[in-house]
């Protein structure tokens, strides 16, 4: 067998030991590469509620050993440390409550054939979609740059022993997620939304401390939204 048929074999074992391998301190940190928005009127009751609508693909990485980078990887990859996490999300947030619903797709990602060293890994060994609840109403009626979500990853495919990915019994994993939005801070000591390749911080849980964004942290040269998942009920 190649190494990476291997691979593909090695994972397909491991899905069995999913509902056992979650780890709640542990999971994917994601960031929002770009973000597209729309505004629209919905009639709610008696009232008219303007909604948010957005659309983001994201990129990031998974812990090894957590349900969406399984330990098997090392048994032909001893070197992993991570996988790469690729998705996009859909959202629609009322401006009211700054609340409401998510969902997207999702791909667990390696390096396609041919590729070089340097290349984005591309080639989907697990697949499946996503959703859940967004509650960003910190930051839309308080001005604070954090945010949370809840929700369900859902594994529907996986590769097979020929790279080819197939459906399988759906594994469903709860998350939950905080999300950090970059900002920066004015001459006077205000926070402003960041939307520069100037500095930029995260806020910390603590809602005092600050961290600031790191190189790799932007997409091409902006500041992400960062997106941290943890797994378990």
């Amino acid at each position: 067998m190649t190494k990476r048929v291997l691979i593909f074999a090695g994972l397909a074992l491991s899905l069995l030991a999913l509902p056992a391998a979650s780890d709640a301190g542990a999971g994917v940190t994601l960031y929002e590469i770009n973000e597209r928005v729309t505004f629209s009127p919905k009639k709610l009751e008696d009232s008219v509620v303007i909604f948010r609508n957005a659309t983001s693909p994201l990129l990031g990485f998974a812990d090894l050993g957590t349900p969406l980078c399984p330990s098997a990887l090392l048994i032909t990859a001893p070197r992993t440390q991570r996988c790469t996490v690729i998705a996009r999300g859909w959202s629609e947030l009322s401006t009211v409550s700054g609340i409401g619903p998510v969902h997207g797709k999702f791909d667990v990602v390696i390096a396609a054939p041919g590729n070089s060293s340097a290349h984005v890994p591309n080639l989907p060994v697990i697949t499946g979609t996503f959703d859940g609840t967004i509650d960003l109403s910190l930051a839309v009626l308080s001005q604070v740059p954090l945010g949370s979500i809840t929700g369900t990853f859902t594994i529907t495919q996986m590769a097979d022993a020929s790279g080819t990915l197939v459906p399988v019994t759906p594994v469903l994993l709860p998350f939950m997620g905080t999300f950090r939005l970059p900002f920066r801070i004015d001459q006077e000591g205000w926070v402003e939304r960041s939307d520069d390749e100037g500095e930029a911080f995260y806020l910390a849980d603590d809602f005092m401390t600050l961290m600031e964004v790191r190189d790799r942290e932007r997409s091409v040269g902006f500041p992400t939204v960062r997106l941290e998942v943890r797994f378990g009920p």
